[in-house]
């Protein structure tokens, strides 16, 4: 499952492209405070070590939101690479543009001959009637590597559509998981400031991601091993095959 520390998966279960990682504040010699907006001056409710460690129903229900809206994200169709798309169209408008100019050629040609003047000028009448039988033959290729040009583009605007319709049928069963996401980094935080205020922090907190002190980006190490913690709790209560 995905790490619910990094909430820029939240726009891309949405389809979209946005940054949306949460700023995490360093520097701080203390234990920094989890939750980023709110004050640090009003004490939170002390509970002791066998609460922090119990999951409850809204926090199982919360993950299971997230898994199931990874499964159905990973289940998207693939979409082709941009650039892919991008030279596609390119060398559609390339090969239109090549066949258009033939086809005003062959226009200006006929116009030519259909004058009864044309005749006036032998020599150049045979000149233009050799050059409208050479364009009508590169008319021929032209619109076939046209047509080509056009199946391509359409080939992967087809992937890009199909993508975009299933994560729009989704988009309930994704919506859901994001917003999970974003509670368990709520639920997360106020784990890591409980397990900080405990007088006997379990091994696994105390020196299995260092100190705010001295481990650079200490909040981040922290709610990866809170993540890790609940994730495997959560498989043990409910194994994932089964839920």
């Amino acid at each position: 499952m995905a790490d619910p520390r990094n909430t820029s998966a939240q726009c891309r279960n949405c389809g979209c492209d946005a940054d949306a990682t949460l700023d995490v504040p360093t520097g701080h010699l203390a234990v920094p405070a989890a939750r980023t907006g709110e004050s640090e001056s009003l004490p939170s409710l002390a509970r002791t070590r066998l609460e922090l460690d119990e999951m409850g129903d809204e926090e199982a229900w919360l993950w299971r939101l997230v898994d199931e809206a990874d499964r159905v994200f990973a289940a998207a169709p693939e979409p082709p690479p941009a650039d892919r798309l991008t030279e596609a169209e390119r060398q559609l408008a390339l090969a239109a543009t090549f066949e258009e100019r033939i086809q005003m050629q062959i226009r200006a040609a006929q116009t030519a001959l259909a004058s009864p003047l044309s005749w006036l000028r032998p020599s150049h009448r045979a000149a233009v009637v050799r050059q409208l039988k050479r364009d009508r033959a590169t008319a021929v290729i032209a619109a076939v590597q046209r047509r080509r040009a056009a199946e391509v583009r359409n080939r992967l605007r087809s992937a890009t559509g199909r993508r975009t319709a299933y994560l729009t049928e989704h988009h309930v069963t994704l919506a859901a998981g994001r917003n999970a996401r974003s509670e368990l980094v709520k639920v997360i935080d106020d784990l890591i400031e409980g397990y900080a205020s405990l007088t006997d922090q379990p091994a696994w907190f105390r020196f299995g991601i260092g100190s705010p002190a001295t481990t650079p980006d200490w909040l981040t190490a922290a709610r990866q091993a809170v993540a890790r913690r609940r994730r495997s709790q959560l498989d043990e209560i409910i194994p994932r095959e089964l839920a």
